[in-house]
C-alpha cells in the first residue's frame, strides 16, 4: 500500500467516524479533502490515484448506506460521496483498466458471486464472506475493467456481471 492509499485509508476512516459522531463539519472537511485530492489526481492525469480515490469513496459509500436510519445529514454526505465517485469514475473512463488477470485476488469471489445474478453490496458480502471495505474497494476495479455494471436501488447499489 503506498503512502497516499494509506493516507486516504486514514481520511475515510475520519469521515467515517465524524458521520458516526454526527460532527458534520469534521466530516465535510474531510469530503472536500477528497474532493480536492480527485481534482489533483485528475488535472494530473495520475490514474493510480484516481484508482485509489476510487476505492475510497466506494468503500465510505459502502459504509454509509448500510448504516440503519442514517438520518438526513449522513444522507446528504451519502449523496456527496456518490457526486465524488461520479465524478472520479468520468475521469477514470479515459484511462485504459487493469487487465483483468491484475485484479486483486477479491475479485474473483465478487465474480462468482455475480454469477447468480444481479446482487447488492451486503448480498456480496454475505455471498463471499468478504468485507464490505474490500467489496468496496474491488467494485469500481470491476466496473472500470467492463466486467460489472452498477445501478442505484434506493439507498443501496445494485451490482450485475456485465453481459458479453
Amino acid at each position: 500500500m503506498s503512502a497516499f492509499e494509506a493516507a486516504l485509508m486514514r481520511l475515510g476512516d475520519e469521515l467515517l467516524g465524524a458521520v458516526r459522531r454526527g460532527d458534520w463539519a469534521v466530516a465535510d472537511a474531510e469530503l472536500e479533502t477528497l474532493a480536492q485530492e480527485a481534482v489533483g489526481a485528475i488535472a494530473t492525469g495520475r490514474g493510480d490515484d484516481l484508482a485509489a480515490l476510487a476505492r475510497t469513496a466506494a468503500r465510505c459509500h459502502t459504509a454509509l448506506s448500510l448504516q440503519d436510519d442514517p438520518g438526513g445529514d449522513a444522507m446528504q454526505r451519502l449523496g456527496q460521496l456518490r457526486m465524488l465517485a461520479l465524478m472520479i469514475a468520468a475521469a477514470r473512463a479515459g484511462i485504459p483498466p487493469r487487465p483483468a488477470e491484475a485484479l486483486p485476488a477479491t475479485a474473483g469471489a465478487v465474480l462468482s458471486a455475480l454469477k447468480g445474478g444481479p446482487r447488492t453490496c451486503p448480498a456480496i458480502v454475505e455471498a463471499t464472506g468478504l468485507s464490505a471495505e474490500e467489496v468496496g474497494g474491488i467494485l469500481p476495479e470491476l466496473r472500470a475493467a467492463g466486467l460489472v455494471r452498477s445501478w442505484p436501488a434506493g439507498r443501496l447499489t445494485v451490482n450485475a456481471l456485465e453481459s458479453g
